[in-house]
């Protein structure tokens, strides 16, 4: 996935080889944590940029804050570059689910970077085989998302709620919830201080891969009456392939949606929701536009 993240990059990168003989620029770039995919992509898109900008430009990759805060960076120029995902931007574009105000300046660069699949990871040892088990059993789960502000978090409650459940009930009946970074969910895995873990995934992911190869651990499918609850919300239905990662057998039937790199309409046209206008015009250039 690596190699045509790297090309579409190369073509923004198109849009902004103009500026070359301008003056130096510092951008900042909102990924996610360190162990995340997020943070690979950013310091590697941050290098290709490097390139094109200004002699003496930098392009610092921050790991922060996730799919729903970095919406929310890019609106107030906090950070001029982002990744984010379709479903967040189209809620941040609306301002409805995780954004009170609509984020009206957010504008798109290059889309469909990866497919990212919504999941639920437990330990084996706690032998269920649907979320709904957790309902109905009244399952005092110790339940790990990362931090507030990434898609991890929101969305898996949103998952919890599909199927009737909340943090409140969560600890009710004797759990807990850690909203933390991947290394040390991790770790809790690792050491059985975790029993059930909600996020957003890629094939590859280096924090998931160590955890599913270091931890005994298996994926929840999510049935279909949660992902028709989902769909309204823009999550579009998805399948994991068997084996993507370890102790996954078998095909995952979930929800999933891709990365994208956004900008705000602050950028200027020659250094790069409604596309901005200059990956619009590298588009056009190479002819995937009209």
């Amino acid at each position: 996935m690596m190699p045509r993240i790297i090309a579409l990059a190369l073509l923004v990168l198109l849009a902004v080889s103009p500026v070359a003989a301008q003056a130096p620029v510092t951008l900042a770039f909102a990924t996610l944590d360190a162990g995340s995919a997020w943070y690979v992509y950013g310091a590697t898109m941050a290098e290709l940029l490097r390139r094109a900008l200004p002699a003496g430009s930098n392009v610092d990759v921050k790991p922060f804050a996730g799919g729903v805060g970095n919406a929310k960076l890019v609106a107030r120029n906090e950070t001029p570059l982002a990744l984010s995902f379709t479903v967040t931007n189209r809620w941040a574009f609306e301002g409805k689910e995780a954004y009170d105000t609509k984020l009206e300046n957010l504008r798109g660069l290059v889309g469909g970077l990866d497919t990212y699949y919504l999941v639920a990871v437990v330990q084996k040892k706690l032998g269920i085989d649907s979320l709904k088990d957790i309902k109905e059993r009244k399952l005092g789960v110790r339940l790990f998302t990362q931090p507030i502000g990434a898609l991890g978090e929101f969305g898996g409650r949103q998952l919890l709620r599909a199927y009737g459940i909340a943090y409140p009930d969560l600890k009710g009946w004797g759990g807990s919830t850690s909203h933390v970074g991947y290394n040390v969910i991790v770790d809790a895995f690792k050491d059985g201080r975790a029993d059930l873990l909600l996020a957003v995934v890629t094939p590859k992911h280096p924090s998931v891969t160590e955890l599913t190869t270091f931890s005994d651990v298996k994926f929840l499918a999510i049935e279909p009456d949660a992902i028709k609850t989902l769909a309204p919300l823009g999550y579009t239905p998805a399948t994991m392939a068997a084996n993507t990662f370890k102790n996954q057998p078998e095909p995952v039937k979930t929800v999933g949606f891709p990365t994208v790199l956004i900008t705000n309409k602050e950028l200027p046209h020659k250094v790069g929701i409604p596309l901005h206008p200059g990956a619009e015009r590298a588009y056009r250039e190479k002819g995937w536009m009209k």
